[in-house]
């Protein structure tokens, strides 16, 4: 990789202010926009879109972060140190640390619950593989902090490339298509107008998905359209405007929803995501604390599903569902929290209710707290879509390279880096010792005695 794990060389106290400006002149062009690093970042992203069946729905982006997490071992090992400053995070090794509490007990619900083989491999491959992503955009993202770009560039370049190659999922060019990469050019190129312009573009592309049933995207560009606008407001007013600014957004969601929606389209969609929400609530709540098991191979939770939507379809008056699947654990639910909360109990959702923390300091931080620029929208846009995809999205495939996607971010926002005010972020310049701590090296004696 492009940079590898420095190492402080210990100086004398004399030269510790000369060593410091010396060190940020050389770290300052370390964070450019092309490198190995970038590359590499690009390529994970893009082939996330194409997936292989192995232990379920493998996205191909995968296999390149095992190599990444395989070569920040190697620099563990070979360096004796943290692969990168990121690694200094708490929140990361809060996550990792939740993480491995879940999957223990994912293990202790699956042999409690006599769970299937396969599903048992499923569930907790998913665990396993969504820590080594997270270690590998720590690792990506300590390299340059603009490896997020190249992440997002590439998943609008990858979701492209399969339409181009297989067509849209379920033959809908704009909700599986185009729609998400067009929307994140717009989150990344309207804030060269300035935060007004970035608004209204928001706007503008969220009344596009909902006029072409994408309600959930558009919901979400209207909100960061309206939170664009309270970044621009002094910081002391922000607290106080933003619940009213927020009930905005979402007066004005439901009224464009109510003048957009397909109804028979909108009411099917709007029954399915809250037949699959109730399902894995009251599935928790039938068991909190060992849980299901994964993908719920020996439990009812499925078939309550079905008989919660088919009640709701009935009293609504619409089809078009599809039919009971026979095989067990063949459809993920939609929610993120409350599918590893049914699946493994309270502890089995460790690490999403880490993450949900971790997510609305983000929020708040971005909003509230930094001031506004180029990239704020787009950090909106990927924190959003995280915390919609926590709340209703499957825990399966692609998402979890998404998920350590926005953990990146958050990392990155929390990190000593994170206080620069505009696009450009140079690169962190490593912890320095103490001017006390500093030793005398023999090329220091060598100039000493001249």
């Amino acid at each position: 990789m492009d940079v590898p794990v420095p190492t402080i060389v210990a100086r004398p106290a004399r030269f510790a202010a000369a060593e410091r400006e010396r060190t940020r002149e050389v770290a300052a062009p370390r964070d450019r926009w092309w490198s190995v690093s970038g590359v590499v970042s690009f390529i994970a992203s893009a082939t996330t879109a194409f997936t292989v069946s192995l232990v379920g729905e493998m996205p191909l982006g995968e296999f390149v972060l095992m190599a990444v997490t395989g070569w920040a071992m190697l620099c563990v090992v070979f360096n004796h140190a943290l692969p990168g400053r990121l690694f200094k995070s708490r929140f990361l090794w809060a996550l990792l640390i939740a993480q491995v509490v879940a999957l223990v007990a994912y293990i202790a619900s699956d042999f409690y619950r006599g769970s299937s083989p396969r599903d048992m491999a499923r569930g907790w491959g998913r665990m396993i593989f969504l820590a080594i992503d997270l270690l590998a955009i720590a690792y990506l993202f300590s390299c340059s902090r603009k490896n997020i770009l190249w992440f997002v560039i590439g998943q609008a370049a990858g979701a492209l490339a399969y339409t181009a190659l297989y067509g849209p999922l379920f033959g809908d060019m704009w909700k599986f298509g185009v729609g998400p990469p067009v929307t994140f050019a717009i989150f990344l190129l309207a804030p060269l107008a300035g935060p007004f312009l970035t608004a209204l573009a928001a706007g503008g592309i969220g009344m596009a998905h909902f006029s072409l049933d994408y309600r959930g995207l558009g919901a979400i560009c209207f909100v960061a359209g309206v939170l664009t606008l309270l970044q621009r407001l002094p910081v002391r007013f922000r607290w106080w405007i933003a619940p009213v600014a927020l009930s905005v957004a979402v007066a004005g969601v439901f009224a464009v929803y109510e003048e957009t929606q397909r109804k028979n389209r909108a009411t099917r969609s709007d029954i399915e995501r809250t037949a699959m929400v109730t399902a894995a609530k009251e599935a928790f709540v039938e068991s909190p604390l060992i849980g299901h098991g994964s993908w719920f191979s020996n439990s009812d939770v499925y078939e309550n599903f079905v008989l919660i939507r088919h009640e709701a379809a009935k009293a609504a008056r619409v089809g078009g569902f599809a039919g009971v699947n026979q095989a067990a654990g063949g459809e993920a639910l939609h929610s993120q929290l409350l599918v590893s909360l049914a699946e493994g109990g309270l502890f089995g959702g460790a690490f999403f209710l880490v993450f949900g923390a971790g997510l609305l300091w983000a929020l708040c931080d971005t909003v509230l707290v930094k001031p506004w620029h180029r990239l704020a929208p787009i950090y909106l846009l990927i924190l959003l879509l995280a915390l919609w995809n926590l709340l209703f999205s499957p825990f399966s495939g692609a998402h979890r390279v998404y998920i350590a996607t926005a953990c990146g971010l958050i990392l990155l926002l929390s990190s000593r880096g994170s206080r620069s005010s505009g696009p450009e972020f140079p690169a962190a310049v490593e912890t320095e010792p103490e001017a006390d701590d500093y030793k005398i090296s023999g090329s220091d004696v060598a100039q000493l005695k001249r």
